[in-house]
C-alpha cells in the first residue's frame, strides 16, 4: 500500500484557498488588507512584549473581556479564534451539516465544507449581486448550518436586516460574517437577543489592521459558544496576537479614524472607476468591478506591469463580466492605482 492509498477519499477533490499575491516591490491591493496598518500603540506595545514569546498564551480571557466591552455583549458571549478562517472551521467542526451559502462569498465555506466532507449548498445571488431571501430559503432547505457574509466578500453587497431575521426564524444554525463591520456600520447583533441559533462572525485582520496576528472572533449565545470553545484547540490564538488585540482595543479612536479615511477614498476610487468600468457599489474596504471585455487575467497583468497587485476573480458561473477586486489602500496607494488605470 502506498501513504496515498491511506488518504480520505475526498481530500484529493479539495482545491486550496489561493490568497492574493505578495510580491516584492509592488503595491499590494489584493488582500482587503487596511494597509495603513494598526494603530502606532500597538507596533510600540509589542516591543515590550516580545521577549516573553516562550510563555504560552495565557490572556484568552482578558482579550474575550476586552472584545465583550467594545461589541457591547457579556464575556462569555465571546468566541476568539485564529482569524476568521478557524471560527468557520470550528462552526463547521461543531454543528451538523449540510452547509449552505452565497455564491459568489467567501471561499473559506465551502473549502472547510470539503474538508470536513460536509456537503456545501450554494444559493446564487441575483444577477445584480442582490440577495434574495426567499430563493436562499428554498434552495438551501437541507442545510443546517448557514454562512452569509454581509458586507459579502468579494461583492461587497450587504443583506438586509429583515433578511437576515426571517432566515434566522427558521431555527438553523445562522453565522452572520461581520468581517467588514466596521467599514459598514450595520451589525445583525441584536439578533441574538430573540435568536440563541444566530452567531455573529468578526475580525481585527480588517479595520484594526491585525491581518498578520489572526485574531478572530465570534459573538453567540452562552450556549452555543461554549460548545465551539470544546471544539477549539487550547493555545490556537497566539502570545503576540493576543498582545496586539488588547492594545488595539484601547485605540479604538485610531482604528475609526482609518476607516472614515477609506471610506472617502472608497467614494473617489468607485467615481473614477465607473467612467470606465461597471462597478459594483462597496459596503466594505474593496471594490469588484467588471474590466470587460479584457479577461480579468489581462488586466490583472496590465496593472502588474505598472507595480500594482489586483485580485483577478475566478469566471463567475452564471454572472456575466470579467471580475477584478481591488482594495482600498492608503490615499498614497490609491492615487497610484488611479494613476495606473488611467494610462490603460
Amino acid at each position: 500500500m502506498k501513504p496515498a492509498d491511506y488518504l480520505n477519499e475526498w481530500v484529493n477533490k479539495i482545491t486550496p484557498y489561493s490568497p492574493g499575491k505578495t510580491i516584492e516591490g509592488t503595491t499590494k491591493l489584493a488582500s482587503n488588507e487596511n494597509s495603513y496598518g494598526p494603530s502606532p500603540k500597538v507596533i510600540a506595545g509589542l516591543r515590550e512584549f516580545l521577549p516573553q514569546v516562550f510563555r504560552y498564551p495565557y490572556k484568552n480571557l482578558h482579550v474575550k473581556e476586552a472584545l465583550a466591552a467594545y461589541c457591547r455583549v457579556k464575556p462569555e458571549n465571546v468566541v476568539i479564534s485564529n482569524g476568521s478562517d478557524e471560527m468557520v472551521e470550528l462552526l463547521i467542526k461543531a454543528f451538523k451539516g449540510p452547509v449552505a451559502g452565497l455564491y459568489p462569498t467567501f471561499l473559506s465555506y465551502p473549502i472547510y465544507s470539503q474538508i470536513y466532507n460536509r456537503e456545501y449548498i450554494s444559493s446564487a445571488l441575483e444577477p445584480d449581486f442582490s440577495f434574495n431571501v426567499q430563493r436562499f430559503i428554498k434552495e438551501t432547505w437541507k442545510a443546517n448550518l448557514l454562512f452569509l457574509c454581509s458586507p459579502n466578500n468579494p461583492t461587497g453587497t450587504v443583506i438586509e436586516l429583515r433578511d437576515l431575521e426571517e432566515i434566522a426564524q427558521t431555527g438553523k444554525i445562522l453565522a452572520v460574517d461581520e468581517a467588514y463591520f466596521e467599514y459598514h456600520g450595520i451589525t445583525a447583533k441584536n439578533l441574538l437577543l430573540n435568536y440563541p441559533n444566530v452567531i455573529i462572525m468578526r475580525t481585527m485582520a480588517k479595520a484594526f489592521g491585525l491581518a498578520g496576528m489572526r485574531i478572530g472572533y465570534a459573538l453567540a449565545d452562552p450556549q452555543i459558544a461554549e460548545a465551539v470553545r470544546k471544539v477549539r484547540g487550547p493555545f490556537t490564538v497566539n502570545y503576540l496576537a493576543q498582545e496586539a488585540a488588547l492594545l488595539a482595543l484601547k485605540d479604538t479612536d485610531y482604528m475609526k479614524k482609518i476607516v472614515s479615511r477609506v471610506l472617502t477614498d472608497r467614494k473617489a476610487i468607485e467615481i473614477r472607476l465607473s467612467e470606465k468600468y461597471r462597478v459594483i457599489p462597496s459596503n466594505a474596504n474593496f471594490i469588484l468591478f467588471d474590466v470587460s471585455p479584457m479577461t480579468s487575467k489581462e488586466f490583472f497583468e496590465k496593472m502588474l506591469e505598472q507595480k500594482i497587485v489586483v485580485r483577478p476573480q475566478p469566471q463567475f458561473q452564471g454572472f456575466p463580466g470579467n471580475y477584478v477586486r481591488i482594495t482600498v489602500g492608503t490615499t498614497e496607494e490609491n492615487y497610484k492605482l488611479l494613476d495606473a488605470i488611467s494610462k490603460m
